[in-house]
């Protein structure tokens, strides 16, 4: 009897478990206008529905020490998207709400462009998988090496 019970909660638990991790890697996407640029890393969407969003760009941060850096950073991420539709693939929210996602635009990966650029940094603690953080990585080595952006 007592086996029988642990097998019931050793089942039950991996089913939970099993569903847990099928909902955490399924990715959702939107698309929306990009109406304003908060920083160099923030953008703010309007979504066909009327809805606004949060969005900070996943993989990349602009680092806080460095004024002009960071108004360099909002000024070329404001070329590359604002008044833009964009694509956001995203898997969660921020603690404030915001969406955490990969944004794309015209097929480009926009944190990708702030990397080449040399206006972002990495940010490892995002949740990129591992082959799209080593290109990350060498795209601010990059632009490290050749002294773009934040680097000179």
């Amino acid at each position: 009897m007592k086996h029988t019970r642990l097998f019931q909660i050793v089942l039950i638990s991996s089913f939970w478990v099993i569903s847990l991790i099928g909902q955490a890697s399924h990715a959702a996407s939107i698309q929306g206008h990009v109406i304003n640029v908060d920083s160099g890393e923030l953008i703010q969407l309007k979504t066909s529905d009327g809805r606004y969003r949060q969005v900070k760009l996943l993989g990349i941060h602009i680092p806080r020490h460095s004024k002009f850096g960071r108004i360099d950073a909002k000024r070329h991420l404001a070329m590359l998207l604002a008044g833009r539709v964009v694509t956001v693939e995203y898997q969660k929210l921020t603690t404030k709400g915001v969406i955490l996602g990969l944004v794309r635009h015209g097929g480009t990966d926009v944190a990708l462009q702030m990397l080449k650029a040399g206006l972002a940094r990495v940010s490892i603690e995002d949740p990129l998988n591992p082959k799209t953080l080593e290109v990350y990585q060498a795209y601010e080595a990059r632009a490290r090496n050749r002294g773009m952006g934040l680097w000179q």
